[in-house]
This record gives C-alpha cells, sequence and structure tokens, in this order.
C-alpha cells in the first residue's frame, strides 16, 4: 500500500477529497441554482404574456434577475462558511487523534 505524504495532501482538492465538505457545499447550491432558474423561467413567462410595456418588463426581469443572484450568493457563502468550519473541525479532531 502507498503511504500519503504531506506533499501529496496539498496538491489535493477539496471538492475531491469525498469528505463531510463536499457533501454539505454541493447538494444544497446544485438544488438552489435549479429552483432559481425554473422561478426566472417562470418570471419571464409571466412577463411575455402580461401586457406591459418594453422598461417594466425589462425592469421586472431585471429586479428578478439581481433578487436571484442575490439569494444564490447568500446561500453559497453560508455553505463555504460551513464548509469551512467543517473542515477546521476536521483537521483538529485529526490532529487529536495523532
Amino acid at each position: 500500500m502507498q503511504q500519503p505524504d504531506s506533499r501529496n495532501n496539498r496538491r489535493g482538492s477539496v471538492a475531491r477529497t469525498g469528505g463531510a465538505t463536499q457533501t454539505i457545499l454541493l447538494p444544497g447550491v446544485k438544488l438552489d441554482l435549479g429552483v432559481l432558474v425554473l422561478i426566472l423561467l417562470c418570471l419571464w413567462f409571466g412577463v411575455m404574456i402580461a401586457p406591459l410595456s418594453r422598461p417594466a418588463e425589462l425592469l421586472i426581469l431585471f429586479a428578478g434577475s439581481a433578487l436571484g443572484a442575490g439569494w444564490l450568493g447568500w446561500r453559497i457563502r453560508r455553505a463555504l462558511t460551513r464548509a469551512q468550519q467543517e473542515l477546521a473541525r476536521e483537521m483538529s479532531d485529526g490532529q487529536k487523534q495523532e
């Protein structure tokens, strides 16, 4: 068997480790992005059907997109913070075991 050394551990990506960090971060962000895309598509269809002026349509679509981007940014930041805390906890647990 091959012994892991510290250089190989540092080269690896956090996303490829398969640890708790990946399970916390990726599924929640992917789900939020999917829901956001569906909501924006529904908003777009609603704006195209409604008898609105062109500036009103653009304003509504821009506002919906800005709110969605803000929501997604907030959720990503929260997920990254949680992932960093989990990674720090895993590292401290690993040091305690040695």
